[in-house]
């Protein structure tokens, strides 16, 4: 196989996350210092969607299964979701005192995980608009990493602090 390689400059300030569309198609940014969502359509090099998204720095974006939704997850501790359609943030959730560190969805699409530095993995309804369910680890931790399998009924997610995984 070979590598597709190319330079392109998509913001002035670093790229601190990314994340590839199911399609393949298109490559979701998010940039530190802005907190800023960039949406870059690869074959025709451009912009699909460029949005000012979190006071501060993004630390993670993912794109959902049917690639309608993107969440976002940043220093201020928000989880951003946003309509690919319309380039606007349909839904915020500020459940979280700390930087979130990681967004999942799950593959039915209507659920986000997000992990964090407050010590919880969250996972909010897109349907009823809320945070239906708080996962901690019995000591206390601090969040970067989170997944589910298939069916979305197991997660995973991984500390900062010593080699430990909740589940």
């Amino acid at each position: 196989k070979q590598w597709y390689q190319r330079r392109v400059r998509v913001s002035q300030k670093d790229i601190s996350t990314v994340c590839i569309s199911p399609s393949g198609d298109l490559l979701g940014f998010g940039c530190a210092g802005h907190g800023q969502l960039l949406v870059w359509e690869w074959k025709s090099e451009s912009y699909v969607l460029k949005q000012q998204g979190h006071a501060y720095n993004m630390n993670s974006v993912s794109y959902s299964p049917d690639s309608l939704s993107i969440a976002t997850g940043g220093d201020d501790g928000k989880v951003k979701v946003w309509s690919t359609d319309t380039g606007f943030c349909y839904v915020t959730f500020t459940e979280h005192t700390a930087p979130v560190t990681a967004v999942h969805f799950r593959r039915t699409g209507n659920v986000v995980l997000s992990a964090s530095l407050d010590g919880t993995v969250r996972a909010f309804d897109l349907y009823r608009y809320r945070n239906f369910r708080t996962m901690t680890c019995p000591t206390p931790v601090q969040f970067s990493c989170v997944s589910s399998d298939a069916s979305g009924e197991i997660v995973a997610a991984g500390t900062t602090d010593t080699f430990q995984v909740c589940t």
